[in-house]
């Protein structure tokens, strides 16, 4: 199996107890870059895979290669990527994962979230967040994604979405609580519990 594997923000302290668990037990830890070998090799020594920044040939190559690699080890191995932040917002372990679906549709893959740094920021500055947030690179005007937390009411917040150009919705629901739901939602529910968040992808 491959995990994807959150370090967090880049203090070594703010790695979660799931993340250090999840390194410790597998059979070899990959990180991209040195930054990312600094903040674990106090609890395993990694194996470091520099890719070249950007989305040029020689970048996809070096991830190409990894993928096949990683393909074959993992169905008999237990293999974690380690990145900075947390694997899903805007990560090398993105890249990586699609060139093996490409090569492999079935492959396992189990993701250990990290603290980002567009959380962490806010603590440093001491500023509460308490109403609407925008996080982007304003690399184009195309909004990919909307998340919505305190989503009690999902059928009026999906159709206000869709009005924005948000073709999929998933919903999840008191996460890591007793009676949590998380999926893709085709017919959102009218009501929602408050600990809900909303997804829609355009």
């Amino acid at each position: 199996m491959l995990f994807g594997v959150g370090l967090g923000p880049g203090d070594p302290k703010l790695i979660t107890l799931k993340a250090i668990e999840v390194l410790k037990a597998v059979d070899e830890v990959i990180v991209p870059g040195r930054l990312a070998e600094s903040l674990v090799r106090h609890i395993i020594k990694p194996r470091v895979v520099n890719f070249p920044m950007g989305k040029g040939r020689e970048g996809r190559e070096s991830i190409i290669k990894l993928a096949k690699e990683l393909i074959d080890r993992c169905s008999r191995e237990n293999i974690a990527f380690a990145c900075l932040g947390d694997p899903m917002f805007y990560s090398t372990f993105h890249h990586l994962v699609e060139e093996m679906i490409n090569i492999n549709p079935g492959i396992e893959i189990e993701v250990v979230p990290g603290i980002p740094s567009f959380t962490t920021v806010f603590s440093r500055i001491k500023v509460f967040v308490d109403n609407h947030l925008l996080i982007t690179t304003l690399k184009d005007d195309d909004i990919g994604y909307v998340v919505v937390s305190k989503a009690t009411r999902p059928r009026e917040i999906c159709e206000r979405l869709k009005k924005m150009g948000m073709k999929k919705f998933y919903l999840a629901e008191r996460m890591f609580m007793d009676g949590e739901r998380v999926e893709k939602i085709d017919r959102p529910p009218e009501k929602a519990d408050y600990f809900t968040i909303v997804v829609g992808i355009r």
